[in-house]
């Protein structure tokens, strides 16, 4: 006997992703299941219906909120316990990382005076 049968995949719409294994994607029976499915694996669902995985969602949320969640300033020390010449923070949210040279003062540019 042969079925036709239908399901539902998910798949990210900003890099094409699928849901599921490296090797297969996952097929679900209703709409609901799959999008619960995604959302337990990290995924998110916009109101207009697009998916973004775990990966795409924290840089598209940060390019529409126009603002990342950044970290203090950081200024690593290198051998020998000399400041380094430049310090860095990066968005806990979607991971990109700044970096600037420290003033000749040693002190943040952002510190008041």
């Amino acid at each position: 006997m042969i079925q036709v049968q239908t399901c539902v995949s998910v798949h990210c719409d900003q890099c094409g992703h699928i849901l599921g294994l490296p090797e297969r994607a996952w097929h679900f029976r209703t709409e609901g299941a799959a999008i619960n499915a995604a959302m337990t694996d990290q995924w998110r669902i916009g109101q207009d219906g697009q998916c973004w995985c775990a990966v795409c969602a924290p840089v598209l949320i940060c390019r529409a909120q126009r603002r990342h969640q950044f970290t203090p300033w950081r200024r690593p020390q290198l051998r020998g316990e000399h400041p380094a010449p430049s310090e860095y923070r990066y968005c806990r949210r979607c991971c990109v990382l700044e970096d600037r040279p420290v003033t000749s003062t040693g002190r943040d540019r952002d510190e008041p005076r």
